[in-house]
């Protein structure tokens, strides 16, 4: 009976087998499947793809733009911020600048949205970014709020 067992117990564990499972996607490619996942109307799979991207790679700011870009159309606006900054960390474009400016406007912080918007249109003058400027410039003059600002050797701080 012993025998049996044992025998058993060897074929069994030579059955078993150790699966190692790896990524095979490298982090832009994870970001292009969220962007056709998120164009399909497939939010949850799209925010899934820029998380795996962003797990691969810090430093892929368009998986941080992107994935603020769902939360931010779900009116996220505090996460949405928090991964916009994220990507500005890494780089300044224009777009993700528009973006986080339009954010913050949102949560009511419109002077430094503001002077994010006017450093997007600096860089590149594009009819949306017009567009979020004279939004910002509305709510603050709405809201009577005052925007001061201060130059030093030419930059805003």
């Amino acid at each position: 009976m012993i025998l049996v067992l044992f025998t058993l117990l060897l074929l069994l564990s030579s059955c078993a087998r150790i699966i190692v499972y790896t990524d095979p996607l490298t982090s832009e490619e994870h970001v292009n499947l969220g962007y056709i996942y998120e164009k399909q109307g497939k939010i949850e799979l799209a925010r899934e793809e820029y998380k795996r991207a962003i797990r691969k790679d810090r430093k892929n700011w368009i998986a941080y733009y992107n994935l603020g870009n769902i939360y931010a159309k779900e009116e996220n606006w505090e996460r949405a911020e928090e991964l916009y900054l994220g990507a500005l960390e890494i780089k300044r474009d224009p777009d993700l600048l528009n973006n986080l400016a339009y954010v913050l406007n949102k949560k009511g912080d419109h002077c430094l949205a503001l002077k994010l918007i006017e450093e997007a249109l600096i860089k590149a003058q594009r009819a949306e970014y017009m567009q979020t400027k004279e939004e910002i410039k509305n709510t603050i003059e709405r809201k009577k709020v005052e925007c001061l600002s201060f130059e030093r050797e030419g930059e805003l701080w």
